[in-house]
């Protein structure tokens, strides 16, 4: 969630802000601003966070659904008073709105680095000490994460992110992995799987990943199916894309961050902001230390029907209103 759309959202910055954007907006305070971090929201954002980050059912999409249900003030032509960011561009509440969505995901890279120590100490360890196994895995992250970030950067004015979009994704993503589990060949599980993947491998999981800039499709759900598709086992391709996720979640929330400039601190309560980061991590910690055994046992299927589950009722929902 949180998944590669967030990736997106941030490398997209409100390029559009010229004159006529802010034709008819309107002013609010600061303290508006902060007003909207409820405790109600900080506790339901960061359990959708850091429960979806890393499963195949789209962090991203699931955040924008709650968004919409707890009624969040995401409204571009409101303008906090006073604010700009690194750059001196106005800050709007959509704004506001669209970086929490990133910014919590820290919480997600912090349960990432807890879960996965061991290889990342083994990676950074050979790193420096050249070895390589250490490069040839570096080498494979870097393969999978520059294609999605790349077509990121140059889509990121013409992805609609919208409440239809994400639910005609969550059925089309839960469609393909019905698909994936019946077709797919299922690999027998190797040892250090991950650091052996070839740049072919590494180039299929990262283009297959170019898919989650749909808002909804779960960058999770594609570099996991890339895996597989690629000839790893469903283990290592879970693996692999937490590793490739630590990258991507990591590389965005130091570029929001940076973007935002001394906005942070003017239009996120710190107090709320923790609480949310919290939360996130110790849903993301359970998150995935539940999913790998979940997915060897049971296999992606379950999520499909639920995909397809709650994009139907979300879209009909969406109709109706």
């Amino acid at each position: 969630m949180r998944g590669l759309c967030l990736l997106l959202l941030t490398l997209w910055a409100p390029l559009s802000m010229a004159d006529s954007t802010f034709a008819h907006t309107q002013e609010i305070s600061m303290e508006e601003a902060r007003a909207q971090f409820t405790t109600t929201r900080v506790i339901v954002t960061g359990v959708v966070e850091g429960v979806t980050e890393f499963l195949p059912v789209s962090s991203t999409g699931h955040m924008i659904i709650s968004d919409r249900l707890l009624g969040v003030d995401n409204n571009e032509h409101k303008i906090v008073r006073g604010v700009v960011d690194r750059k001196g561009r106005p800050v709007t509440l959509g704004r506001v709105a669209d970086d929490y969505i990133v910014i919590i995901q820290i919480g997600a890279i912090l349960a990432v680095l807890v879960v996965f120590f061991a290889r990342l100490r083994q990676l950074v360890v050979g790193l420096v000490r050249l070895e390589r196994p250490a490069l040839a895995l570096t080498q494979s992250i870097a393969i999978a994460f520059l294609p999605a970030a790349v077509l990121g950067f140059l889509l990121k004015d013409y992805i609609p992110f919208s409440i239809e979009i994400v639910a005609l994704a969550l059925i089309g993503g839960g469609v393909v992995i019905l698909f994936a589990e019946r077709h797919l060949p299922k690999h027998e599980a190797q040892p250090d799987e991950v650091l052996r993947l070839s740049w072919k491998q590494s180039l299929t999981i990262g283009l297959c990943q170019c898919v989650a800039l749909i808002p909804g499709t779960s960058r999770s759900l594609a570099t996991i199916l890339g895996g597989r598709w690629a000839g790893l086992s469903a283990a290592a391709a879970t693996e692999f894309s937490f590793l490739v996720g630590l990258a991507i979640l990591s590389a965005a929330s130091l570029y929001k961050l940076y973007a935002l400039g001394p906005a942070v601190t003017q239009v996120y309560p710190l107090g709320s902001a923790g609480l949310g980061l919290i939360i996130a991590a110790v849903a993301a910690f359970l998150s995935v230390k539940w999913m790998v055994g979940f997915i060897m046992r049971r296999g992606m299927g379950p999520f499909a029907w639920y995909r397809i589950a709650l994009g139907t009722a979300i879209l009909a929902w969406a109709m109706a209103t």
